[in-house]
Formats: structure tokens, C-alpha cells, sequence
């Protein structure tokens, strides 16, 4: 009897507390925007985690490139094949995979967005980074937000009633001395808009916008800590990467504590255990 109220009360406390880092081997990542800087570091922040990559770009050549590296610095990754499209048992083993399609052409994404899903089949991560640190405020606002809104309108059905999934909306990185890195707030509204729409129909849609400041040595480094940060919160299920660091003390002992109180749970529901559940 005391033994079944201690394991309520564990699961009580284990229910109230965030879940660890999930492990992203097998879902299947799409990158609008591949071919830029920070696309390609968030392609392969992805690809290092185990996923599937689709990279979607233009410039065709720079996506083959990028498709190129990857599969050399990551062996396990495999070109999707015919045979593999759509396959349940190929989902655990990563793929990686370029489309060309202008970003900026309503209708060509409409196009490429009916073409993975043929070919693939679902995405489970979306993410955005169409645009350069060098837009003017009119591009930015006619062009480059357009973009990531025909994007996530494309590929959302894809998304919508899946049991996880996540829309990142992402800046390029700018610099603090950047005069339009206002104008690039819209990009923000618009993920922040589109949560607040669609919260009705999906719980379990996860929606991240970042507009980051450059804060490396380097604008390569920024782009690497920005793409590391973001995988970082789709293990956890963040909805913003605005955490201050008592945050992440607080969150690594939850997660202490939640791992803690699922190996005793198994341990007391163990075979081997002499205590009468």
C-alpha cells in the first residue's frame, strides 16, 4: 500500500517536471535557405544529430555542395533513393537531400513542398533562414518575410496533426551596429502570430522565431553557436532561446531529477524487486 502511494506521488512529481533533451535521430529536417552561411551551419548542427536533412535553396550548386560535405563528414548519411522514398523502415536511417526552388516565387515553393512529400513523405522540422545581413528594410519587408510565409503555408499540412513538430523562423545575423535589424522583427510577429492561430488545431506544433545579434569573434562562429542553440531547443521543446542561466541550472537538475525517478519506477516494477506494488 505505501509502496503504490510513493509511486503516485513520484508520478506526480515526475508529470509536473520538463522533460530531458529528446534524442532527434530519424526525424527529417528541412532547411529553407541551405545555401546561405547560416543555413548550411544549421544543416549540419541537424545532420550531426541524426537526422535527415532536405536542403532547399535556389542556388542549386551550393546545395549539391552542401549535400556533398555532409555525406563525407557524416558517412551514415545516405542520398534518398527511389526505393527508400516514403519507406516506414528507412525513417530511423538519416538521408540528406537538395531541392532547387526560388524562395522568393509563391508558386515554385507551393511545387517543391508537393515534391518532398512525395518523395519523402513528412517533415518534422521546418526551419526558415531565408534573407542576408545585408537586406535593406524594403526587402526585408516585401521579400524576405513574404518568403518565410509562403514557406511555412507550403509545408504546414505536412506538419499540422503530426504528434511533434516544430516551425523555426530565423534571421540572418546581424551585427549590433545592424541599422534594419528592427525591420527584421516582423519575421519574429509573423511565428509568434501564426502560434497563437493555429494553437486550436495543433498542440503539439512548436513554433520558434530568432532573430540573434552577432556576439563571436567571427560571424562563422556566431552562425555555429546560433545553429547549436537552436537544436538545442528542439531536444527540449523550447518555444524561445531567451533562457538565463539560473534557467538552464534549474532545468538540467529537473531533468536530474526526472531521470532519477523514472529509473527507480522501473527498478520497483522490476522483475527482481521483493516489494509488493
Amino acid at each position: 500500500m505505501f509502496i503504490s502511494v510513493f509511486l503516485a506521488i513520484l508520478t506526480i512529481i515526475k508529470s509536473l517536471l520538463p522533460k530531458p533533451p529528446r534524442d532527434l535521430t530519424g526525424d527529417v529536417v528541412l532547411v529553407a535557405g541551405a545555401s546561405s552561411s547560416l543555413g548550411e551551419s544549421l544543416a549540419e548542427e541537424f545532420a550531426k544529430n541524426g537526422c535527415s536533412v532536405i536542403c532547399v535553396d535556389n542556388d542549386s550548386s551550393s546545395i549539391k555542395e552542401t549535400e556533398s560535405r555532409l555525406k563525407r563528414q557524416y558517412p551514415t548519411i545516405k542520398e534518398v533513393r527511389q526505393s527508400q522514398r516514403k519507406d516506414e523502415s528507412s525513417r530511423c536511417k538519416p538521408t540528406i537531400s537538395a531541392y532547387e526552388c526560388n524562395l522568393l516565387d509563391r508558386e515554385e515553393i507551393r511545387r517543391t513542398a508537393q515534391k518532398v512529400k512525395e518523395d519523402v513523405g513528412r517533415v518534422d522540422v521546418l526551419v526558415t533562414c531565408v534573407g542576408n545581413p545585408n537586406q535593406d528594410i524594403f526587402d526585408t519587408a516585401s521579400r524576405t518575410l513574404m518568403s518565410h510565409f509562403w514557406t511555412v503555408l507550403a509545408f504546414l499540412p505536412l506538419m499540422l496533426y503530426k504528434e511533434r513538430a516544430h516551425i523555426v523562423g530565423v534571421t540572418p545575423v546581424a551585427s549590433t551596429t545592424d541599422a534594419y535589424h528592427g525591420s527584421r522583427a516582423a519575421i519574429v510577429s509573423l511565428m509568434e502570430s501564426l502560434c497563437q492561430e493555429l494553437s486550436n488545431h495543433s498542440s503539439h506544433l512548436t513554433f520558434l522565431a530568432f532573430s540573434p545579434i552577432a556576439e563571436c569573434s567571427t560571424l562563422k562562429q556566431s552562425e555555429e553557436q546560433v545553429a547549436r542553440n537552436i537544436v538545442r531547443a528542439m531536444k527540449a521543446d523550447q518555444n524561445s532561446l531567451s533562457v538565463s542561466w539560473i534557467s538552464r541550472i534549474l532545468y538540467q537538475i529537473s531533468c536530474v531529477i526526472y531521470n532519477g525517478i523514472t529509473l527507480l519506477t522501473q527498478w520497483i516494477h522490476s522483475p527482481g524487486c521483493d516489494y509488493p506494488v
